[in-house]
């Protein structure tokens, strides 16, 4: 019911669950439904008062959950720091991220790259890499494209495009292959920069390569997508 908006519904429902003698009395994962879904689509409302009653609502359940005894798992930390983090709430999100780990629920990567797209946003971007190599040293998930991005994209607006190209360096090492639109960002960046002599042919061409590959697999599954939109295809 949350995921198509009927949230007094599925509030009604877990009112109904909560009484006395129900035969299906409400756990962890129906708590954690609701709220993830307050958190998911309280920006799509595109009202400020609306979104801060879904957050409100969400941790609302959060405590509420906490008062009946049961321990959320990391998906219910995850939805709210996400969440939080979406909306500003950077010091709720970060006594959220204390706590979990209190409790000895391990942050993952989705955890961390919360984290890391919301000081990109707001240009904190040393704090950003902090919270990168913080989850590669304490071995608290593999880095990926989701993690790569938003440093790399925050990089390059405040003119640092050496150190993006060395975080693309780094993606690519990881096994990754970055979005066309990052890897022509950064090119783009080091070339008005007067930097194209960092560009590494072997680099260049293994993440040309990945995404014409990318492209292909997509083209079986979506027919329809246009070769005109991406400089990097040829032909067969």
């Amino acid at each position: 019911m949350p995921r198509v908006g009927f949230f007094k519904k599925a509030k009604f429902l877990l009112q109904q669950m909560e009484l006395p003698g129900f035969r299906c009395p409400p756990d962890v994962y129906t708590y954690t439904i609701l709220i993830s879904s307050y958190c998911k689509y309280s920006m799509q409302t595109g009202c400020k008062k609306a979104i801060r009653r879904r957050l409100w609502e969400a941790n609302h359940l959060f405590r509420l959950m906490l008062f009946k005894g049961f321990v959320p798992d990391i998906v219910t930390y995850n939805s709210l720091i996400d969440g939080c983090c979406k909306t500003y709430r950077i010091d709720r999100a970060l006594e959220l991220f204390e706590d979990m780990k209190k409790r000895g629920c391990t942050p993952n990567r989705v955890t961390y790259d919360s984290f890391i797209r919301y000081y990109s946003v707001v240009n904190e971007i040393d704090k950003a890499i902090e919270m990168l190599r913080s989850m590669q040293g304490i071995n608290h998930g593999m880095p990926t494209t989701s993690s790569y991005t938003p440093i790399i994209h925050a990089l390059c607006e405040s003119g640092r495009v050496a150190e993006a190209w060395e975080f693309l360096i780094e993606l690519v090492g990881g096994g990754s292959i970055p979005r066309e639109y990052t890897y022509k960002l950064v090119c783009g960046g080091l070339y008005s920069q007067g930097k194209a002599d960092l560009l590494d042919e072997r680099i260049c061409g293994k993440i040309e390569g990945g995404i014409v590959t990318r492209y292909k697999q997509k083209m079986k599954v979506k027919p329809v997508m246009s070769r005109k939109n991406s400089a990097l295809l040829v032909d067969d």
